[in-house]
């Protein structure tokens, strides 16, 4: 079952897709869909209401959406997320996420795809060598390989 880890990567680049129309109220926006044209109202939770009228977006994030903000240290969460757009309740964060031991964020699997996103050259050597091979049609036994093959490495690997 998913869990979200409130990294905040869904929403790092909605920027460019979510556009504040109208700030009806300081909690309360009509924003459009850059890339659709549609438009909806959203609100700011209750109790993110403090959280988003007090932490502004960083220059570092001016391309997340502009609702997301930084609850914590590495929280990441989204202050609209009772009125979110579809386009966010539709989104498939990951299918397999790969964590090193310490739970840094190593690579993924995205939903409906066995192709690993990853920066860290071990695990990508990790994955052509041990995982990219496997003929199966099996979903479930493909899983089961890539956590054996991984945590097998060291790496920890969450479904």
């Amino acid at each position: 079952m998913f869990t979200c880890l409130q990294c905040g990567e869904c929403c790092s680049t909605m920027g460019e897709i979510i556009e504040i129309l109208e700030e009806i109220s300081p909690l309360c926006f009509r924003i459009g869909y850059m890339t659709t044209c549609e438009e909806r109202t959203v609100v700011v939770d209750p109790d993110k209401k403090a959280l988003f009228l007090k932490c502004e977006q960083t220059a570092k994030q001016s391309l997340a959406c502009p609702f997301l903000r930084e609850a914590a240290p590495g929280k990441i969460i989204c202050t609209v997320h009772s009125s979110r757009p579809d386009i966010c309740r539709q989104y498939s964060c990951f299918r397999i996420m790969v964590l090193d031991d310490e739970g840094k964020r190593m690579g993924k699997v995205s939903h409906n795809t066995r192709c690993l996103i990853t920066m860290d050259h071990k695990l990508r050597e990790i994955w052509d060598r041990d995982i990219s091979k496997i003929q199966t049609n099996d979903e479930t036994f493909w899983e089961e390989h890539v956590g054996e093959a991984l945590s097998g490495h060291g790496y920890r690997v969450i479904k």
